[in-house]
């Protein structure tokens, strides 16, 4: 699988690199910095799919570096507006296509089980408690917002409050506390490495660059049951 980066330069980028380096299925062709006058002039292979965690700014160019080579295109950036939410998932009638907050298993793992018992606790109050590292820019974070977005399409609730703490070099942690009349029911997930994340992307980018044209969801991809062929029709 021939792989570009958006955004090698940043925290995520590198470690992306560095797991791309001992990958047996992965190579890395070239990298793209559209901001930075980088837009792919070197890059003589083509490429299979483009990885990003770069900026919001980039999503423009992504896109059309992604249909004018037909590959697929994995965005791992976070803070989009629905506009660009538009835009991305309007790509998809052209290449596969995903917009992913956290491409970790044990995250996809918590957004099913969300999806499951969200309608049944609609009784409880419901908070999510989420610790990033002091440099994170964006809070509430991105997947923060998807645990939110989970529990409002299986229960209508938009009553889900979310803390929001920066300290120290915590990588992740996530936390959706139900709270009942004399009983609680708390599901975390905690990262220690980023490793993590680029494990996970480019397993997300495996199987996301032999789809066809489509907007893809990446729980579907890692907690399925073998169904990995859904897609959502744009």
């Amino acid at each position: 699988m021939n792989v570009v980066i958006c955004g090698i330069s940043g925290a995520m980028g590198r470690v992306l690199k560095d797991e791309i380096e001992i990958s047996n299925n992965a190579k890395l062709i070239g990298s793209l910095s559209p901001r930075k006058g980088k837009t792919g002039q070197d890059i003589k292979e083509k490429p299979d799919v483009i990885i990003d965690f770069s900026n919001t700014a980039n999503v423009d160019f992504l896109i059309e570096y992604a249909i004018k080579n037909k590959s697929a295109l994995l965005i791992g950036t976070t803070g989009f507006n629905d506009d660009d939410k538009i835009k991305i998932r309007e790509a998809g009638k052209h290449v596969p296509v995903m917009l992913c907050s956290n491409t970790s298993l044990g995250i996809n793992a918590l957004r099913k089980i969300l999806r499951s018992i969200a309608a049944d606790l609609d009784t409880f109050d419901i908070n999510i408690i989420e610790r990033h590292h002091k440099k994170k820019r964006d809070s509430p974070s991105g997947t923060a917002k998807t645990l939110a977005e989970d529990i409002f399409h299986a229960s209508g609730r938009k009553d889900v409050e979310i803390c929001s703490i920066r300290e120290g070099t915590i990588p992740g942690e996530h936390m959706v506390i139900f709270s009942g009349i004399d009983e609680i029911l708390e599901i975390k997930h905690t990262v220690f490495s980023r490793k993590i994340f680029a494990q996970g992307a480019l397993y997300l980018a495996a199987k996301l660059s032999k789809r066809k044209p489509g907007y893809y969801q990446a729980e579907d991809f890692f907690c399925s049951c073998g169904k990995i062929n859904k897609r959502i029709a744009v």
